[in-house]
């Protein structure tokens, strides 16, 4: 097994995907969250493109969020059976950076926090129900016994929705009252005790954190 480390800002960030898929595969790694200047400056001479999480394989960086989790899921056999069901998994998640547009780009960090709050606030009002309405209808189509998104056993896809939409639940607790079958899915995945663990401490804290600096 090679070894695995992850270098992120101390503040949390989308490298939570990553984290999970190693513990929900109970793959042992080091976990670096940097908070100095200096050591900001150097880990994010590291990465590829100037920002973090980056994932260090045996000392080979990979850089960028998603490609992290995606190499991961690959690597640790997350990301189904098919072709088809590895390209669900990408547009699954796809749809969820769509859905994040407004917070992400490094503008979003130079704003004040009010128009932060606002940037929030506008998601959660306009965006979230929207794609929240269409990924009940995906899986309503797509019928899996398995009630997953791309495969009859739980991919990486899968981690990342219910992340998501445990995170979003723990600011609007009704949020998936009138979607039943997410509702489901989210209760089926984080049935697992190394999701609920993950879920209820790293995710919780994440939180805390955004509710406080907003």
């Amino acid at each position: 097994m090679p070894n695995y480390k992850i270098i992120d800002y101390a503040y949390p960030t989308a490298g939570e995907l990553a984290r999970l898929i190693l513990q929900y595969k109970n793959v042992e790694y080091e976990d670096e969250k940097v908070d100095s200047p200096d050591r900001v400056y150097e880990a994010e001479e590291e990465s590829p493109f100037g920002v973090l999480p980056i994932l260090k394989v045996d000392g080979k960086v990979v850089g960028q969020q998603q490609g992290i989790s995606r190499y991961l899921a690959r690597e640790l056999d997350l990301v189904g059976e098919t072709n088809e069901e590895a390209a669900v998994c990408d547009m699954i998640m796809d749809g969820l950076g769509v859905m994040f547009a407004k917070l992400r780009g490094n503008h979003v960090s130079k704003l004040a926090v009010k128009e932060q709050a606002a940037l929030l606030k506008q998601m959660m009002e306009e965006d979230v129900p929207r794609f929240i309405d269409k990924y009940e209808r995906f899986l309503e189509t797509s019928n899996r016994k398995s009630g997953y998104f791309a495969s009859e056993k739980l991919t990486w896809c899968d981690l990342g929705v219910a992340l998501t939409l445990a995170g979003l639940q723990m600011r609007q607790p009704k949020l998936l009252q009138n979607h039943p079958r997410l509702r489901a899915f989210v209760e089926k995945v984080t049935s697992n005790p190394v999701v609920d663990d993950f879920i209820h401490t790293e995710i919780a804290l994440s939180a805390i954190i955004r509710k406080n600096s907003m």
